[in-house]
C-alpha cells in the first residue's frame, strides 16, 4: 500500500485517540492537541466522530488509505461532519482528524471524497 506520504509518515502525530488491529493491519486515529482542545471548547463530540470513522468499515478505510484520500464523512444522525486524511505505510494506516463540523450540510473542497452514513432504522 503506497501513499502520497511514502517515507514521510509521522507515526507520533498529535494525540492517539483510538487504535485497533484488523486482519494484520494496524489502524490509528489521531488529531493534533490543538484540534482536540478546540473540539472540547466547542462541545463537539469526539466519540461520535470516532464512531463515524469506524462506521466506514475496513474495506472503505483500506480503499481510502490506498488513495491517500481526504474524506468528508457526513453523519446526519449525529448532525456532524468529520473531515479526515488517510496516510499509510504497508500494514499501518493512520487516520488524521482535520476537523469536526457541527452540522451535516457542508461544502466540500474539490478532490475530497464524500461518504454519507445512512441512518439505522432497524431494531435489536
Amino acid at each position: 500500500m503506497s501513499s502520497r506520504f511514502e517515507g514521510k509518515l509521522d507515526r507520533n502525530h498529535g494525540v492517539l485517540l483510538m487504535g485497533f488491529h484488523y486482519n494484520g493491519t494496524e489502524y490509528e486515529i489521531r488529531c493534533t492537541e490543538h484540534s482536540l482542545d478546540r473540539f472540547h471548547d466547542h462541545n463537539l463530540d469526539v466519540d461520535a466522530a470516532l464512531g463515524s470513522i469506524v462506521a466506514l468499515g475496513k474495506e472503505r478505510m483500506d480503499h481510502f488509505a490506498g488513495d491517500g484520500s481526504d474524506v468528508a464523512i457526513i453523519d446526519k444522525e449525529n448532525h456532524i461532519s468529520v473531515i479526515i486524511t488517510f496516510e499509510a505505510e504497508e500494514k499501518y494506516i493512520q487516520i488524521r482528524i482535520a476537523t469536526i463540523i457541527p452540522r451535516s450540510n457542508i461544502f466540500v473542497k474539490a478532490g475530497t471524497k464524500v461518504y454519507c452514513l445512512q441512518n439505522y432504522k432497524g431494531g435489536f
